[in-house]
């Protein structure tokens, strides 16, 4: 047991740094180039902010990686994923026309699922069953400590070797974790397997219900619209935040800082969320997150250029970074481990409409008032649709699920 402990600790560390890069790179680091991309190539900023519409690709290729995850495991999607990440990164510095980077980012966000977003969450509820909570919390810091990381370094790069260069040596970084992933990562089933022995009842990916028993029941598409507003948080809210503070006459180090410090408090929130699924049922936990994002966004839009928007980075920081952990545990409590790759790839898969819709309306919206104002607060009220319906998505109970771990005290009727 001891062995397969420290086997599993070793995986998810891997998990953690494959999600320092992909959140890190992709969304931290985006907003940064923004206003270089502006200038050098002279695209427009709605133009460019279009660019994170191709978001709705994870939505897309989340119930494919899904399936080839429940039928093949996480090292071979894993390794394709952060391999086609490589390429798009290591391709930027060639571009002079905007569909090229449209085109870059439409295969850096189809690889983002098989990168984190789907082999996270089963590859951790498979190696840490009694410690779930805590354990997807602490692998999916490395989403903020990404963050914390990249937001500055990416300014600091820019300044010093520019931004085609900047993109290269992000590239570099993803081709290296490659040889990582193929050396290390491994399921719990053929962990088990290769030690001589059958997987059988001990799978725990056996426990929950069919994708046929989910799409008929209500906990799924209540589970499915409150995360469909939730993530709106990731395309229209994240990557908009360095050029609203801008806009509103903040320094670009300050706000690149500010990013940085949503990420630190971010790492505190998937710990400390996570912590609290296993004593609370997920979805109260989940619906707590965004009204932290709501509080957060609020204090950020009355503050304007004053120096109390800081007040806003730990309140919205803590929520935002609590979604990235409570999403694949909100659905393995929901409906448990037996088919959880094509489930959550299902619903991310629904995400598709409010990716694609979400930062197109925000850019328009900028070219339109000048400001990100009216696009905030008008997210801030779908978040609040989602805190409220998530609230209600109780755990699948059909006669076929069996029990996974998950808190003793989570109302299961």
């Amino acid at each position: 047991m001891s062995v397969r402990i420290h086997q599993g600790v070793v995986i998810a560390f891997v998990v953690f740094l494959s999600f320092t890069l992909t959140v890190g790179i992709t969304q931290y680091s985006f907003g940064v180039f923004v206003t270089d991309l502006e200038g050098d190539l002279g695209w427009s900023r709605a133009e460019i902010t279009a660019a994170v519409s191709f978001f709705a690709l994870v939505g897309i290729f989340s119930l494919p990686a899904g399936w080839l995850l429940d039928r093949y495991g996480a090292r071979p999607v894993m390794a394709a994923s952060l391999t086609a990440l490589a390429v798009s990164y290591l391709l930027r510095p060639l571009m002079t026309e905007v569909w090229q980077f449209y085109a870059l980012n439409a295969i850096q966000f189809a690889a983002m699922p098989g990168a984190v977003i789907i082999t996270a969450g089963r590859v951790v509820g498979e190696w840490f069953e009694a410690s779930r909570g805590r354990a997807m919390g602490l692998t999916a810091m490395g989403a903020n400590f990404g963050g914390i990381i990249f937001s500055s370094l990416t300014a600091t790069l820019i300044t010093t070797i520019g931004w085609r260069s900047s993109y290269f040596v992000y590239g570099l970084l993803f081709a290296a974790l490659v040889p990582v992933v193929i050396l290390v990562v491994r399921d719990r089933r053929s962990a088990v397997d290769e030690g001589g022995e059958e997987a059988g009842d001990h799978d725990p990916a056996l426990g929950g219900a069919t994708v046929a028993q989910a799409l008929r029941s209500r906990p799924f598409w209540l589970v499915t619209l409150a995360l469909v507003l939730a993530t709106m948080t990731y395309g229209s809210v994240l990557p908009q935040v360095v050029p609203h503070l801008e806009n509103e006459g903040v320094s670009k180090t300050s706000a690149a800082a500010a990013l940085s410090l949503f990420a630190l408090f971010g790492m505190c929130g998937k710990v400390s969320f996570g912590w609290m699924t296993e004593r609370l049922p997920s979805r109260y936990v989940m619906a707590a997150s965004i009204a932290c994002q709501v509080t957060g966004l609020w204090v950020l839009l009355a503050a304007g250029s004053a120096s109390w928007f800081w007040a806003a980075v730990p309140v919205f920081g803590l929520g935002f970074g609590a979604l990235g952990a409570l999403m694949p545990l909100l659905v393995q409590e929901t409906f448990g481990l037996r088919a959880f790759g094509t489930i959550f790839g299902l619903i991310n898969f629904a995400t598709l409409g409010s990716a694609l819709a979400g930062p197109l309306w925000v850019g328009a919206s900028f070219e339109e008032t000048g400001s990100y104002r009216f696009a905030f607060m008008a997210l801030s009220v779908a978040f609040v649709v989602a805190a409220a319906t998530v609230a209600f998505a109780r755990p699948y109970t059909g006669p076929s699920a069996r029990p996974t771990a998950a808190p003793a005290t989570a109302d299961a009727s």
